[in-house]
């Protein structure tokens, strides 16, 4: 199950990194990132009480808060999705 999670995670940051995408959503919905930090948050509990990394969480929380600065958003958002990436490839049991 956490494997699913921490797809749509995934999915859900390579998107807002995408910078049309990411723009549109961090410029006229911005509450959309303080629900998305809610997610990671979730994200981090579940990952933390199965043992399974936490790092893409973390990161995907602070790349929500970095909304006020249009490229650092982006490039936050990439990276979060990168190791997240990571953390699915390589975590066990996780595929």
């Amino acid at each position: 199950m956490l494997s699913r999670i921490k797809w749509l995670s995934f999915s859900i940051e390579l998107f807002l990194a995408v910078p049309i995408f990411g723009n549109i959503a961090g410029e006229s919905i911005p509450f959309l990132l303080c629900l998305i930090a809610l997610w990671h948050a979730s994200v981090l509990y579940i990952s933390r009480s199965e043992d399974q990394p936490i790092l893409g969480s973390l990161l995907g929380i602070i790349a929500s808060f970095l909304n006020f600065f249009p490229i650092i958003r982006l490039i936050a958002h990439a990276i979060t999705a990168i190791v997240l990436i990571f953390e699915i490839q390589k975590a066990p049991g996780m595929e």
